[in-house]
């Protein structure tokens, strides 16, 4: 039996937030730092970029006010971060700490690092040498704009759809056997 461990060097890491919806994965910031700060989201709120990703990932929607599941991330508890979401007509709402069944976005890069570790996997055995940051980058890109991707996405949605009501039928707990 073979193990095979893909370690991705950190001159190549693409520090990348984005957001899931029924209709696909968009891509709200690509950022410098492994996180992201107050500042470089408060910038990235301000120039469309999470009004932009909404509105491709919901197309019933084109007009706030918008309603968008996150995680607890503390820039995005910052003061200026909540101006510059009212100022987007964006409300969050706030998974629970520690509730990884309801977040599908740690799903979604969960399938996103295994589906780059079977290309570079496949780059390995044809011999090809290792992308570079930047193509690197736009694979990534190219990923998270395919068909799989979207298909992905949505199954996550929906996924997590079916959790709430299971959680909201026993009173909160959440028990899957």
């Amino acid at each position: 039996m073979y193990e095979f461990r893909c370690f991705l060097p950190l001159s190549r890491a693409v520090p990348l937030w984005g957001g899931i919806s029924f209709e696909g994965f968009s891509v709200i910031a690509f950022h410098p730092k492994k996180k992201i700060h107050v500042d470089e989201w408060v910038n990235a709120v301000k120039a469309g970029k999470l009004t932009g990703a909404i509105k491709a990932g919901h197309s019933l929607r084109k007009r706030g006010p918008w309603r968008v599941l996150c995680d607890n991330e503390g820039f995005m508890k910052a003061a200026e971060s909540k101006k510059a979401h009212r100022e987007a007509k964006v409300n969050l709402w706030h998974i629970p700490a520690r509730s990884p069944d309801l977040n599908p976005i740690e799903k979604f890069w969960a399938w996103l690092r295994k589906a780059l570790r079977r290309k570079d996997l496949a780059d390995l055995v044809a011999g090809r040498p290792p992308l570079g940051k930047m193509a690197y980058r736009q694979r990534i890109q190219r990923m998270c704009r395919s068909a799989k991707a979207k298909q992905v996405s949505g199954n996550l949605c929906k996924g997590l759809r079916k959790v709430c009501k299971e959680v909201w039928q026993k009173n909160g707990a959440f028990a899957r056997s």
